[in-house]
């Protein structure tokens, strides 16, 4: 794949990626206003982190490790491809259809006490919600292994593109049923709306005239490493949200803390963060393996650092960007019905040090998948498992102290500890290694960054409108922007110098 096609995918990806996104955000500020932060938003976020929202990490896992065995078949022979498509997707439908019996008999035991510490009313509608939302599990599983599945053959849109439908039959809920239906009638429609997603894949099947034919084979030769890479890739791909459950699940053993806070934090930073990120990873994930079978090892991990450092360029400032603006964001979005000024302070609060961990974020999910192309699993899973640690840990010492907002930090100061170390042994004794434009873009966010946040100070008062609010944040925001760029020009930033080359030619 040439430069410039890889360039104008990843656009195509990130545009599609992003209206999904925002669609969710819409979903999410009308969620916030028919629900807001009460007793009966705690129990949906609750049911949502502990069903929905793990079956879906782990199938993206499934998605992650399925593309690095469906290529190269793919590419040698499309029956061969499609028939391990096949056993890839019965494997994952009967473990689905194993764990969603398990999901569902383990509400109806005493562990719903560990989920939920309020009475006993509340802890039965929670498990009443987490059985309904169990039945999504095989239907989320099937869905991914088809993006996979499209992914192999380029059709790198599908994963962006997918959620499209669902975001918008829940906002038609949440704008027509939510006030007559409730949180249940809203759990059921998150349930059936997940039948949207797996249609988007129908007429990529058609295209590639791709007819799922169900066969069962655990002796095939990629089996093994399906399953360990599955494994390893839950942890690696999903330590936000583990940190985020460790995060929400202390919360709610502190007074004064919703969980539902977390839960809308979370909802506007993993969109916000995925969408570059993910946009990127998606397009040159395959690119990874052609360009690590036609080098040597230093020359593919010099490789590897050159798409880490150039998005980084981009993400730093984009960190520095939501951080001053958090609860901005948050007053914009998600302010009014049963969502109150209360909510915003709290939600604003957490989101804005949640943003602060979107380099490290970036780096863990980038440098995961250059081990994986390695068929390397034990560096991302040490890393992640002691991001685990060190966020438990931080938790417990920062969270009595300072509530949520402690939380929060602990989060942040554990991503960005893990994206540290896994860069450093991922290149560790790898000559030619240039960290002077890293350190440039760090110093210009920082700059930046500080410049924004003493100017919010004096330009925000708190009394503006919603329409006001976003005319002042959209005019600072596009000025740091251009300051951003300036100082990197003036410090000659190598990574934009190229761009601007490039833009020239």
């Amino acid at each position: 794949m040439k430069r410039n096609q890889t360039v104008n995918l990843i656009g195509a990806v990130t545009l599609v990626t992003l209206a999904a996104k925002l669609l969710g955000i819409v979903r999410e500020a009308l969620q916030a206003r028919a629900f807001g932060t009460l007793a009966a938003a705690d129990l949906y976020t609750a049911a949502n982190n502990n069903s929905i929202y793990l079956f879906t990490t782990a199938a993206y896992a499934l998605c992650i490790a399925a593309v690095p065995i469906l290529t190269p078949r793919l590419r040698r022979n499309r029956q061969e491809g499609y028939e391990a498509a096949g056993n890839l997707l019965t494997v994952t439908l009967l473990i689905c259809l194993a764990v969603s019996g398990v999901w569902i008999g383990a509400t109806f035991t005493p562990v719903m006490g560990f989920l939920w510490d309020g009475t006993a009313s509340e802890t039965a509608q929670l498990a009443s919600y987490m059985r309904i939302m169990a039945l999504a599990l095989p239907v989320i599983g099937a869905a991914y292994l088809l993006v996979a599945l499209f992914q192999s053959l380029e059709h790198f849109v599908l994963q962006g593109s997918m959620s499209i439908p669902y975001n918008i039959a829940l906002i038609v809920f949440l704008s027509l049923f939510a006030e007559r239906m409730g949180v249940g009638g809203y759990v059921c429609a998150v349930t059936a709306a997940w039948l949207l997603q797996l249609g988007m894949t129908v007429p990529y099947m058609l295209k590639e005239r791709y007819r799922p034919r169900f066969r069962l084979d655990l002796r095939a030769d990629y089996m093994k490493i399906f399953f360990r890479t599955a494994l390893v890739t839950v942890l690696t791909t999903s330590i936000f949200l583990f940190c985020y459950l460790q995060d929400s699940g202390m919360t709610a053993r502190l007074a004064g803390s919703p969980v539902s806070a977390f839960y809308y934090a979370d909802k506007l930073f993993t969109p916000l963060t995925t969408t570059l990120i993910y946009s990127i990873s998606t397009v040159l994930f395959p690119k990874f393996s052609q360009e690590y079978a036609a080098t040597d090892p230093a020359t593919y991990r010099r490789y590897i650092w050159g798409v880490l450092r150039s998005t980084l360029a981009i993400i730093l400032p984009m960190s520095a960007v939501l951080a001053a603006f958090g609860t901005p964001v948050v007053k914009v979005l998600f302010e009014g019905g049963q969502f109150d000024a209360a909510s915003t302070a709290s939600t604003g609060g957490i989101f804005t040090i949640y943003a602060l961990s979107m380099a490290g974020f970036c780096a863990l999910d980038l440098l995961s998948k250059a081990y994986y192309t390695m068929e390397k699993t034990l560096e991302p899973l040490l890393v992640n498992g002691g991001i685990l640690l060190c966020n438990w840990g931080l938790n417990r010492l920062m969270g009595p102290q300072w509530g949520g907002t402690g939380l929060a930090a602990a989060t942040a100061v554990s991503i960005t500890t893990g994206g540290i170390v896994m860069g450093l042994l991922f290149l560790w004794k790898t000559g030619g290694i240039q960290a002077a434009p890293l350190g440039k873009s760090l110093l210009c966010t920082l700059l930046t960054g500080g410049a924004l946040w003493i100017l919010t100070g004096h330009v925000l008062n708190g009394m503006e409108g919603k329409l006001m609010l976003v005319a002042k944040c959209v005019g600072m925001g596009a000025t740091a922007a251009v300051i951003y760029a300036l100082l990197m020009l003036l410090v000659r930033q190598e990574d934009l110098l190229e761009i601007v080359k490039r833009y020239r030619k």
